[in-house]
């Protein structure tokens, strides 16, 4: 075998042995201890956990981080399951309701409106120049109420407004309506050939809309609303809701005649008469210079209504 060499430092001087025997039991060989390091200061910079001490690095505690618990996830909302074919589908249709309470009758205009049934008639003529004598009151556009009152029963005011209705109707372009105010005697709905009710007593019963209570005619552009029926009405409704149903009606007609039957039985009456435009007194030629018509007229200006005319009748 070649020779071995042991190189031992001590105190920086190296030594040279020479190999011992294979056989011999060699003696312990004491090696000194390296005297220990200076003490040199430990630093970490930019570290991991991003520290800068200037201390010796000891041991870092194991910190074990928690994660919060993962939600708990949703249940599948299963889709509802498509109906089969043999499935029964409804099919729908929507069927319209007719306004409610409106009877059709049977009947036209009655005789007595000679300005419809025979225009030709001198009585008819005498109704065109009532309304021309009328229209020349009112030189400002816009639409205008009347209302028709008398003194006695049999004066005839239902049958002076229809015809006079009816010739105003024969000018172009005028949309006329009849309102029958008279609740003790109403006779508007029959004459014209419509139904009595649904009519002026559900509107201000606010039982029935305005529009639905307002009927067509055979006379063209001519509508009327009917007293409706008496158990509809209610005492003291006309004079709060009136004005306001009558501002209602001037947007749809260029004429509002009220018939309100006789002044003393009329409801309402101090407002009402107030409200229109104007109020013109039917009366029979024989009974014109009596004290029932005087003193009617006497009523009506005390309320502060507009008194424009009379009307009489032969």
């Amino acid at each position: 075998m070649g020779r071995m060499f042991r190189i031992i430092t001590e105190g920086g001087q190296e030594m040279l042995h020479p190999p011992e025997p294979m056989n011999r039991v060699s003696a312990p060989v004491t090696v000194p201890t390296p005297a220990p390091e200076p003490f040199v200061p430990y630093v970490e910079i930019g570290g991991p956990e991003g520290v800068v001490t200037s201390v010796p690095k000891r041991a870092t505690p194991t910190i074990t981080r928690i994660d919060p618990p993962a939600p708990r996830p949703k249940p599948k909302t299963e889709p509802e399951p498509i109906p089969t074919p043999d499935a029964r589908v409804l099919s729908v249709a929507f069927h319209r309701v007719p306004k409610p309470g409106l009877r059709m009758i049977p009947a036209g205009i009655a005789s007595e409106v000679v300005a419809y049934h025979r225009p030709e008639h001198p009585i008819s003529g005498e109704y065109r120049a009532v309304r021309d004598e009328i229209r020349r009151q009112f030189e400002d556009p816009g639409a205008r109420s009347l209302l028709f009152t008398a003194a006695a029963t049999d004066a005839g005011t239902t049958t002076v407004l229809l015809n006079f209705a009816v010739a105003l109707t024969q000018e172009t372009g005028n949309k006329v309506l009849v309102v029958d105010a008279n609740f003790v005697r109403p006779s508007v709905g029959r004459r014209l050939g419509v139904a009595d009710a649904p009519g002026l007593a559900e509107v201000l019963s606010q039982t029935t809309p305005l529009a639905w209570a307002i009927q067509p005619t055979a006379v063209q552009s001519l509508h009327v609303l009917s007293a409706g029926a008496p158990a509809a009405y209610r005492a003291g409704v006309a004079a709060t809701e009136f004005p306001r149903l009558l501002t209602q009606m001037r947007q749809w007609f260029d004429w509002i005649l009220v018939d309100a039957g006789v002044w003393s039985e009329m409801a309402g009456r101090d407002v009402v008469s107030t409200t229109t435009d104007a109020v013109y007194l039917v009366s029979r030629q024989a009974d014109f210079e009596r004290s029932e018509f005087a003193n009617l007229r006497n009523a009506v200006t005390a309320t502060s209504a507009v008194l424009r005319g009379y009307i009489t009748t032969r």
